[in-house]
């Protein structure tokens, strides 16, 4: 169980070679079997690369660069379909930067400037005033990263830093809104890749290991009248769960539109007393010297991930980032005001890098 794919298939490359080899070919093999052998520790996302296409109706109101095989939410309240046109809903209507739906996810977006030289933006745009979307569910604009996980072969015990910049320049003050979510559940297709059986997979899914929101997570959370980054993780398991006031903590400062936040994450996944969480804020002027000694927002020590069944503990692959723009329904109210109808958010560079030494802060902090 759980034998990676690619050496798998080096393996299979190298048993179906039946033909004479030569140096020439002795050598590409050692060479192919050695980088299907490799273990990559950094990602890095500039959102310059080509997308699918353009954001469109066609697309569901989204585009993404061609290479990932991420999922995307864009989804509204009480629907399994994207949002709709805003001439179906609201005629007549545009949003601020000229949005045609009332979700929308943009890669490679130059709306603003971006964060660093050489790059682009991701935007998400919501609008919590299209019809049917006051009074019930969730503005979802989101990108799901799985597969990218899967490449860097995360699994339990590993450390992951996470770095990215995030500029809003529209804000709803009145909701509950996820920026980034980390979770531990499985999925079939998940389980399926690294070898668990249908038998193992239908035991799982009865545990309801795959169900529940994230693990640990940053949203932002109104409080008296403006809104602030706010950390929280979890324990307990998927189906059955709480968070203590010694895992929760929100900060001080609220924030503003017009302006970027900088991110570092470092992650250490565990089930156990030995995970942690740890998150630093920057808001960048002309200084940009961040440091692993600088001291950090929030720091979490404890298990970050839920609790899986004890027959199967560690074995389970899942590690899953979310990040983008989730809003709950936290007012209900028929008409939106102006200043608290849309949620506009611009994520710059994201950057990933797995390893236990703080030399992930470097590698990943936002530049």
């Amino acid at each position: 169980m759980n034998i990676n794919l690619r050496s798998k298939i080096a393996c299979v490359i190298t048993l179906l070679y039946t033909g004479t080899i030569n140096a020439a070919d002795n050598t590409a093999i050692s060479a192919y079997l050695m980088l299907a052998s490799e273990k990559p520790n950094s990602k890095t996302f500039l959102w310059t690369e080509p997308v699918n296409a353009q954001v469109s109706e066609t697309t569901q109101n989204w585009n993404r660069p061609i290479t990932e095989t991420w999922g995307v939410g864009n989804r509204y309240p009480s629907s399994s379909s994207p949002a709709a046109l805003y001439s179906d809903t609201d005629p007549g209507f545009t949003g601020p930067n000229g949005e045609h739906y009332g979700i929308e996810i943009e890669f490679g977006d130059t709306t603003i400037p971006p964060r660093s030289p050489g790059t682009k933006n991701v935007r998400f745009y919501t609008d919590f005033g299209q019809t049917g979307a006051t009074t019930s569910g969730v503005d979802r604009a989101e990108v799901h990263i799985r597969s990218t996980l899967q490449a860097l072969k995360v699994q339990e015990g590993d450390t992951l830093w996470f770095g990215w910049s995030e500029y809003y320049s529209h804000l709803d003050k009145t909701r509950v809104s996820t920026v980034l979510q980390f979770r531990n559940q499985p999925n079939t297709k998940s389980l399926t890749y690294n070898g668990f059986s249908d038998e193992e997979i239908n035991d799982l899914i009865e545990q309801n290991v795959h169900v529940s929101g994230p693990a640990c997570a940053i949203e932002t959370k109104p409080v008296n009248g403006s809104l602030h980054y706010h950390f929280a993780a979890r324990t307990g398991k998927p189906s059955d769960w709480q968070v203590p006031t010694t895992r929760k903590h929100t900060t001080d400062f609220p924030i503003e539109t017009g302006k970027w936040y900088d991110f570092i994450v470092q992650m250490k996944y565990s089930q156990s007393s030995n995970g942690r969480y740890r998150v630093w804020i920057y808001q960048p002027d002309t200084d940009s010297n961040y440091s692993a000694s600088d001291a950090p927002e929030w720091d979490h020590t404890g298990s970050t991930m839920y609790t899986y069944p004890s027959s199967y503990m560690n074995e389970i692959p899942s590690p899953e980032l979310r990040f983008g723009v989730y809003r709950y329904n936290a007012v209900n109210a028929n008409d939106i005001s102006e200043s608290n109808r849309y949620m506009i958010k611009y994520a710059g560079p994201m950057r990933l890098w797995v390893g236990d030494g703080e030399e992930g802060f470097n590698h990943v902090k936002p530049r």
